[in-house]
């Protein structure tokens, strides 16, 4: 990182236009692709059309969502009717310019910058090329191509996210609701959004959310009968939201990793790094103990945070917390890093801090980059993944964070 910025400007700037090239590269491949591919996209396009048959919409495997986000699915089932190239297109294309969005709103609320696409030297405006963005673009850039690989919805939910937040801290508590209700609704792991807001004492944004929770839970029933609404909300709750974990190194969450590591089970290509050979039941018990203790800590350490950056920063945590703590987290998920990844970045850049916050901030970001299947190949990729080194990267980024506010509480 710091090679790149004792560049000449010149040098930084062409730098910067070869990296810019190859990202627009990139995604002009994903979308020429991706757009003839199914991806979880047809997890989509068939829970809406089991909406629009009156079938069973759990018959499909691929659909791990709540009843509500098959009702969300129904336009995208009719457009895949019309063109399912189109469709994927309008969605790939949507995920590409999430990202301006992203930024954007990231950057707005941690800073009070505007994002611009035009070099400036105005210190209330950053451009999107600048280091202080770029930089920790790129360091989630294989999550991103992962998200559009997979034709998935994880940066629209991240992007409503920040837009929620941003509501929230300009107290427009009404909107910041609407949006967190409706997004929990459609893929619940944001829920975790929902408990620090309570956490906040953000009691009016928070009922709202509930409400905007309960209408489309409400929607769904009426939709779907009331018989066949509950038996759809009970499928999803015992079998998707609250069922066995999905032991695979694909999976990236906690949950896995604690089960890999207090049972006999392989999490893939027959590794195993057990310590302990408990039940999956007990493995999952004692990781539900380990994430509540920290829980526990986290919210005290976090009690005396009050000032803006600080509860920004809270928030970019809790974002880039929500993948490992999801019961299923593939690698998509963790473009919720970027805010923290960022906030961290920058504050290091500025301060210039070393010691143990900026030695876990760069071997997570080691962790993250290095154990890319195009940089090692799949089998090394693979056999990392095993052993957690994405979740691994999420909680040394985590721990950077709260050894950043644990000093600066003691500072003040």
């Amino acid at each position: 990182m710091l090679s790149i910025l004792s560049l000449s400007s010149k040098q930084q700037n062409i730098v910067r236009i070869v990296l810019a090239t190859l990202v627009g590269l990139a995604f002009v491949f994903e979308l020429i692709r991706d757009c003839q591919r199914d991806g979880d996209f047809m997890g989509y396009i068939n829970a809406g059309n089991a909406v629009i048959n009156q079938t069973h919409i759990y018959a499909d495997y691929l659909n791990t969502w709540p009843p509500f986000f098959a009702i969300f699915s129904v336009p995208l089932a009719w457009g895949h009717a019309v063109s399912p190239i189109i469709i994927r297109l309008i969605w790939l294309i949507g995920i590409i310019v999430s990202w301006y969005f992203i930024a954007k709103w990231t950057v707005r609320i941690s800073t009070g910058s505007t994002l611009t696409f035009k070099p400036t030297n105005e210190n209330a405006r950053i451009w999107f090329l600048d280091w202080r963005v770029f930089l920790p673009f790129l360091f989630v850039l294989r999550f991103i191509i992962d998200d559009l690989s997979n034709i998935q919805i994880n940066s629209f939910i991240l992007l409503s996210c920040l837009y929620a937040i941003h509501c929230y801290l300009h107290e427009r508590h009404i909107t910041a609701g609407i949006i967190l209700g409706i997004i929990i609704s459609l893929k619940v792991y944001p829920i975790f959004l929902l408990f620090f807001f309570v956490y906040k004492r953000a009691y009016k944004t928070t009922a709202i959310s509930l409400l905007i929770i309960g209408l489309t839970t409400l929607i769904s029933l009426l939709i779907f009968g009331w018989d066949v609404g509950v038996q759809y909300y009970t499928d999803w709750i015992q079998n998707k939201a609250m069922g066995e974990t999905i032991l695979t190194h694909k999976n990236q969450s906690i949950f896995p990793w604690f089960e890999g590591l207090l049972t006999d089970q392989s999490r893939g290509l027959d590794i195993r790094y057990n310590v302990l050979s408990l039940t999956a039941a007990w493995s999952k018990k004692i990781t539900y103990i380990v994430i509540g203790s920290a829980a526990l800590y986290i919210a005290w350490l976090f009690r005396k945070g009050n000032s803006r950056y600080s509860v920004v920063g809270q928030f970019a945590f809790v974002l880039a917390a929500i993948p490992i703590l999801s019961p299923l987290a593939w690698k998509y998920y963790f473009v919720f890093l970027f805010p923290l990844l960022f906030i961290q970045f920058n504050y290091l850049l500025q301060t210039r801090t070393k010691g143990v916050t900026r030695l876990l901030f760069i071997v997570s970001i080691a962790l993250a980059i290095l154990s890319t299947d195009g940089l090692l190949g799949v089998w090394f990729s693979d056999v990392l993944e095993v052993f957690g080194c994405v979740t691994w990267a999420t909680i040394l980024l985590l721990v950077s964070y709260l050894v950043q506010e644990k000093g600066m509480a003691h500072t003040d």
